[in-house]
């Protein structure tokens, strides 16, 4: 099903809400690591198609809805908001743009420490993540994040899962979705607060 049709046919299980622009990642079935980005803005009370693309996420697929775990390679399932952006340098984005150091620059993924699934600058913990490090292997150099498992859209849970980002690749991951550079920086450049992304099986995410 294309998934900006089902959005506006409302055959999609998630709502849109305030969103104008609405992000899917669309794998075929659990275990795949490979997905269809696709982008849908609103015009009306429809959705049209502004990219579709190739992308893909955790190396394990994805989770089941509400089973995603710290380390599992998987990729969470659901509706979530992008209210922020990451990297080394703004491509133009309406998201609030943190631009990234050359160190110290981290993202909890320690399971009890107060800082899990936030940003926070300093000496990163050997299980988080070094942003600024992975910035310079490249896959950081423009990422978007996707509020799985932290506010607005929920409280934080500790051992949920933490770190999900729209970020530069073209491979699997640990639980993020890749894509080509140029495709992730178009999708930037539309992107406002309010604006969502929708991930998982095609199954998970429309009714036929």
């Amino acid at each position: 099903m294309e998934p900006c049709q089902a959005l506006g046919q409302g055959k999609a299980r998630y709502g849109a809400g305030a969103a104008r622009h609405v992000v899917f990642a669309v794998a075929a079935g659990y275990g795949t690591t490979e997905v269809t980005v696709t982008e849908c803005v609103r015009k009306g009370r429809s959705w049209k198609t502004l990219l579709s693309a190739p992308g893909h996420i955790g190396r394990n697929g994805y989770a089941e809805p509400g089973a995603k775990l710290e380390g599992d390679g998987k990729s969470p399932t659901g509706s979530y908001s992008l209210t922020e952006a990451f990297g080394e340098g703004d491509p133009g984005t309406r998201l609030p743009y943190r631009r990234l150091r050359e160190s110290g620059d981290c993202w909890g993924s320690t399971i009890g420490d107060r800082r899990y699934n936030r940003y926070y600058r300093g000496a990163c913990l050997p299980a988080d993540e070094d942003l600024s490090k992975i910035m310079r292997n490249g896959p950081y150099r423009q990422a978007v994040v996707i509020n799985y498992n932290r506010p607005p859209d929920s409280r934080i849970v500790q051992g949920n899962g933490s770190a999900i980002f729209m970020h530069i690749g073209t491979g699997q991951t640990a639980g993020c979705i890749s894509m080509e550079r140029p495709v992730l920086e178009s999708v930037m450049r539309t992107l406002r607060p309010h604006d969502r992304i929708m991930m998982g099986t095609s199954r998970a995410l429309f009714r036929d």
